[in-house]
């Protein structure tokens, strides 16, 4: 019987283990799953634990480049498998959720040994006790057996996933070691470090601790030995030379000066204090330090994708704040609004970059995060990382997917969507006072419906009722839904326009495809697919799937399995286009420019 570590089988009723090979326990009950598609689709899920995971990564996990002609009915099959699978272990409940864009697990640390293993690390950054950080990261670390997922067939999430995974694993050991030695350890250490030097032969870190405790037991030959071996190791496998930490050992031992004693127990920079939240920051705490994880762990690029008004430039703001202290180099905004002339996204950013050196916000030789804010496009993503040295990270916004620069260079992306009920309900009692939401929660939450919970929606709205002190909660609800889009503009104020950013962002999508989107979204509102696409825009089905997904790319059109669907405020302003350019006595040459827009 395969247990997992920490598992409690009274308390849940399935549990999914990923830091070993891909087990999946129900009850008493333990099964390690056979290499296959399935095996793999579920790998991809439980990787990225209670998060969307996008058709697109699905497929490209589970086929890689040899995807079928049929690649989301074929994922829709195997999706339907997984859930058969777990039907058949009693499994029950919608532990795979099919939502817009993709698919999510349902999954929290007593369920997935991943979620357990980093709300393990997370608990150590505000200990202040050696012995008991220490021992919360030799619990999280027992968590893992190797080798990981080796009975999941995907290349690809060996190849681009694991290895980001296991780097958070690196980082618990380094912190170990130095927690032994700095608690004068030596002789415990060496076991963890032979270990390490073994799993990890190019890591000259553990290498170099290695060599200082064997030195400083009075193991001067083992200490020289292990410097030959990395030496060997560095030049036939990587071509390079150890680096001076090592370099300056090796001086020490043939000088036979006294070794170095065991250091202090600081704190490494992989794991800084807490940051305060963001001033006005409601909502997606969750989803914010998970961001901020990843980017701690050396994740070089995170895209965050969604529609107009929800909510991407506060969420970026927010994970800056959290990652402060562990980017000592500084953090650059750039607003990709503010590119001038015919200036590349690029050339505008070094710029910037070369006066912030200037100016001392940002410094030389520390780890950098620079924050590109509504990215419009792939091609302009697509040659940001020029800008980086190892360590930087890049944090970006956009209102497009950025799938193809993110697959391409490496990374991380994220969907972001509307709030939930709850958070959209703390927006409201943040800005109309808490006690005006509590006195009327039924019409407040009216509100945030009719708000569809989009974060700028949600504060226009706040706004324009506290300008019209005489107007209760449920008559505002009235007012506002008499004319939502209408209402939801602040006057003088374009970018607090709803309506606005969406004129903005079908100007983004280039004029054929805006007038797709204007013709789906007034038809009639019944379930959007291929075939009915087709019919309606007389085209074939290849060339309506392809402008489907150009839809959802823009965030302008959701995708749920089987069908796609707009949402409600996004055809109130496409009425409002089409009425727009009825009234014109010809066709202007851009129909769809934004507002203000040149």
């Amino acid at each position: 019987m395969v247990s997992i570590p920490g598992y409690d089988a009274a308390a849940s009723p399935a549990a999914f283990r990923v830091l070993g090979p891909l087990t999946l326990t129900s009850g008493t009950d333990a099964l390690v799953l056979p290499p296959s598609k399935v095996t793999s689709l579920l790998a991809a899920l439980l990787l990225h634990p209670d998060e969307v995971v996008s058709v697109g990564a699905l497929q490209e996990a589970v086929w890689g480049d040899e995807r079928p002609a049929s690649a989301k009915a074929a994922l829709q099959t195997c999706a339907l498998r997984l859930r058969q699978l777990f039907s058949r272990h009693g499994i029950t409940g919608n532990v795979i959720k099919t939502v817009p864009g993709g698919y999510r697990i349902t999954a929290t640390t007593g369920t997935v040994d991943l979620m357990r293993f980093r709300d393990l690390i997370g608990r150590t950054r505000d200990e202040s006790d050696p012995e008991a950080e220490l021992a919360t990261l030799e619990e999280a670390l027992g968590l893992w057996s190797d080798p990981m997922l080796a009975n999941v067939p995907s290349e690809v999430l060996h190849r681009d996933v694991l290895p980001r995974i296991n780097e958070e694993r690196v980082r618990a050991i380094e912190r170990v070691c130095d927690l032994k030695i700095g608690l004068g350890r030596d002789r415990s250490v060496l076991t963890d470090l032979w270990t390490a030097t073994r799993a990890y032969p190019a890591n000259e870190r553990f290498s170099a601790q290695l060599v200082s405790v064997l030195y400083r037991t009075g193991r001067q030959a083992d200490a020289l030995a292990e410097l030959r071996r990395i030496r060997e190791h560095l030049d036939n496998e990587l071509g390079v030379a150890p680096g001076p930490a090592l370099r300056g050992l090796e001086l020490t031992i043939l000088r036979g000066e006294p070794p170095t004693p065991a250091g202090p127990l600081a704190r490494s920079a992989a794991t800084p204090a807490r940051h305060p939240v963001a001033p006005g920051f409601v909502g997606r705490e969750t989803l914010g330090r998970t961001i901020a994880d990843r980017l701690r762990a050396g994740c070089p690029i995170v895209a965050l994708s969604g529609p107009p008004g929800v909510g991407k430039t506060a969420l970026a703001g927010h994970v800056g704040q959290l990652v402060a202290d562990h980017f000592p180099g500084g953090q650059l905004r750039v607003e990709v609004a503010s590119t001038a002339g015919s200036a590349s996204l690029l050339e505008h950013a070094e710029r910037q970059l070369l006066a912030a050196l200037d100016r001392g916000d940002v410094a030389p030789g520390g780890r950098r995060l620079l924050l590109v804010d509504d990215v419009i496009d792939a091609s302009q993503a697509r040659d940001l990382p020029a800008l980086l040295v190892p360590g930087d990270a890049l944090l970006l916004t956009s209102r497009q997917s950025l799938s193809g620069p993110v697959a391409r260079l490496g990374g991380w992306l994220h969907r972001v969507e509307p709030l939930d009920p709850v958070d959209s309900l703390r927006v409201l009692g943040a800005a109309l006072g808490p006690e005006q939401v509590d006195a009327d929660p039924r019409s407040a939450a009216g509100i945030a419906a009719l708000c569809e919970h989009l974060p700028l929606a949600l504060r226009i709205a706040a706004t324009r009722i506290l300008l019209r002190a005489r107007m209760n909660l449920a008559e505002a609800l009235g007012w506002l839904r008499a004319d939502p889009l209408g209402r939801l503009s602040l006057p003088g104020e374009p970018d607090m326009s709803l309506g606005y950013r969406f004129d903005e962002a079908l100007s983004r999508t280039g004029e054929a495809l805006a007038a797709v989107f204007v013709q789906l979204a007034t038809a009639a509102p019944t379930p959007i697919t291929v075939g009915r696409t087709a019919e309606l825009l007389g085209v074939d089905p290849a060339t309506a799937r392809d402008l489907l997904d150009g839809l959802v790319d823009h965030s302008l059109v959701e995708e749920a399995a089987d069908h796609y669907w707009i949402r409600g405020l996004l055809r109130h302003h496409a009425q409002a286009v089409a009425d727009r350019l009825a009234s014109r006595p010809g066709p202007p040459p851009h129909p769809y420019q934004a507002k203000g827009s040149p």
